[in-house]
């Protein structure tokens, strides 16, 4: 019960400050909200978190979200859940695009303690072996990534030097220190042998570094098949991520800017520490402008993006992860199951994905 009462109090907390917030009487902050739940099946976090009773927010487009079963329903039709761990496990997942032609970070080797193995062929199971795959990359930054994971966590980005005769290996970012056994150590798990994949540190664009150099800022694009061999963005925000940080993932911290489809401008941004839209219009530790930027090659990031669904298999709906570099747009992840509440930070159509399931349900049955 004390619970219950405890979140019903964090809720109507929640709700006043974003009736502050939206310069609405907290009356009619609740009857918006109570409509928007009752009609959609949705919480009021997620009406929060979309900024649907900001004046800005477009009415008609607070009934184009779906609820979670509404979403997990369309979600099993379009994506089948037997194909999912081929994206889901990174060694498979960087076999696949490699296979397809998939423009994505090259790989550099897999370890394993039996099974490990680096691009060339060569053995890639023991501390020695790991050393002299980084000496080869001596002056140069390579990405440590485990096999499975969300979120970023346990990404290293490694910097590798030589002090002397002795291989220096530095965390961009933390500036610690580390020895190939060090490395091996942070991927034991329990009862099992430690793994990891390696792949080429990847240089984005001037643009994209602009918005902080310290990490890779991505785009989370949501591609929809909307019919055979076509594909549709239907909605997206860049992540960008704080001074000195590797990762750009919110729950890092990092920034979310939805982007105009039309026109590739970003919109004010937001982060995941409170549910109200924060309208961040540069970024907060060092001022790089963000709203109202206009992303370069937008037309091409979306038919980018376009072709890589279309290229999955048995996959019709996917949120990936596109950086951009000097030579084009790069993928760096396709996540076959993203967050639903992604529609609510990019105010995305999820209507779209229940649409395009009972599409794909009627024709195959």
């Amino acid at each position: 019960m004390t619970g219950y009462i405890n979140r019903l109090n964090n809720t109507l907390a929640m709700l006043k400050k974003e009736a502050q917030l939206a310069g609405l009487s907290l009356p009619a902050m609740l009857w918006q909200t109570a409509r928007f739940c009752l009609k959609t099946r949705l919480g009021p976090r997620y009406f929060v978190v979309a900024g649907m009773a900001r004046k800005s927010f477009n009415d008609a487009d607070k009934w184009l979200h779906i609820s979670a079963k509404e979403y997990y329903q369309a979600l099993d039709i379009l994506n089948p859940p037997l194909y999912r761990k081929l994206t889901q496990s990174k060694l498979s997942e960087k076999a696949l695009y490699q296979l397809l032609h998939i423009p994505t970070a090259p790989m550099l080797g897999y370890f394993h303690p039996i099974n490990g193995v680096t691009a060339s062929g060569a053995p890639l199971t023991t501390a020695e072996a790991l050393n002299q795959l980084l000496q080869q990359h001596s002056g140069s930054t390579v990405m440590i990534k485990p096999l499975e994971g969300f979120g970023g966590t346990g990404v290293l980005a490694i910097a590798i030097q030589h002090s002397g005769d002795k291989l220096q290996l530095q965390s961009v970012g933390e500036q610690q220190l580390y020895s190939s056994e060090q490395i091996i150590d942070l991927y034991q798990r329990t009862n099992q042998h430690p793994e990891f994949m390696l792949e080429t540190y990847i240089q984005q664009s001037a643009q994209f570094a602009s918005f902080n150099p310290s990490s890779l800022n991505t785009l989370r694009l949501w591609v929809l098949e909307t019919a055979p061999d076509q594909a549709e963005v239907i909605g997206g925000y860049l992540r960008i991520g704080r001074a000195g940080k590797v990762i750009d993932n919110a729950s890092a911290g990092g920034i979310m800017c939805p982007v105009n489809l039309n026109t590739g401008e970003l919109q004010p941004g937001l982060v995941k520490k409170t549910p109200h839209r924060d309208n961040i219009c540069q970024h907060p530790d060092h001022g790089a402008p963000l709203a109202g930027v206009v992303l370069e090659q937008w037309p091409q990031i979306k038919q980018f993006a376009e072709k890589v669904l279309l290229k999955l298999p048995h996959t019709r709906f996917a949120g990936l992860d596109v950086t951009m570099t000097e030579q084009g747009p790069l993928l760096i992840e396709a996540n076959v199951a993203p967050d639903k509440d992604g529609a609510a930070h990019g105010n995305i159509p999820s209507v779209k994905l229940l649409h395009a399931a009972r599409k794909h349900y009627v024709k195959h049955h």
